[in-house]
């Protein structure tokens, strides 16, 4: 009887778990202006939100990683990721709205104008320049090995780049419940 209920509790956990996972993934592909939730499979590589996407994913690892250098005082650290967050952008930036090329040539397969990848380059360059221009502050602020201002370093990337990007290119974030806001939330 104790493991019946162990084996259903597991199923139980494992279905919880999945059904989790499968929302957070369709709720996740609203990226700049992707209104098709539902992508097919077969476009994913080449939707609008890809460079995005890609972008966000290795920016996310190395952030996490320079505040945790931060709290427990590795600058070398610091100085690492935040170096790694503005050549990974820097990589994408080439990939996906090369020099050489036209803008947009990855946006082609998925019948996207080239007007819409022109647009998009601009709104993703601008983000993409303040990202690595801070991710650079905060290498050299690292150098300083000065806690707080690494943090605020990092700080500012996290306001003028990415909650700004995020504040013009995704859905807005639900308000807060009211008795958050009476805690100070």
């Amino acid at each position: 009887m104790r493991r019946i209920s162990q084996v259903f509790i597991v199923a139980l956990c494992t279905f919880v778990v999945t059904t989790g996972v499968i929302t957070c993934s369709l709720n996740g592909s609203k990226v700049f202006g992707d209104e098709n939730r539902l992508v097919a499979a077969e476009s994913i590589h080449i939707s609008k939100s890809t460079p995005t996407r890609s972008l966000m994913q290795l920016i996310s690892a190395h952030t996490s990683r320079i505040l945790e250098a931060i709290m427990v005082g590795d600058f070398h650290a610091v100085a690492r990721e935040a170096n790694a967050v503005a050549e990974n952008s820097e990589i994408v930036m080439e990939m996906f709205f090369s020099a050489e090329g036209e803008a947009g040539e990855w946006y082609k397969g998925a019948g996207g104008d080239a007007k819409a990848a022109t647009e998009m380059k601009t709104e993703f360059e601008k983000y993409l320049r303040i990202t690595i221009d801070s991710s650079r502050n905060i290498a050299e602020t690292a150098g300083k090995k000065d806690i707080v201002e690494t943090y605020k370093s990092l700080d500012e990337m996290m306001q003028k780049a990415c909650f700004a990007c995020h504040a013009v290119s995704r859905d807005p974030w639900p308000d807060w419940p009211e008795w958050m806001k009476q805690a100070g939330g």
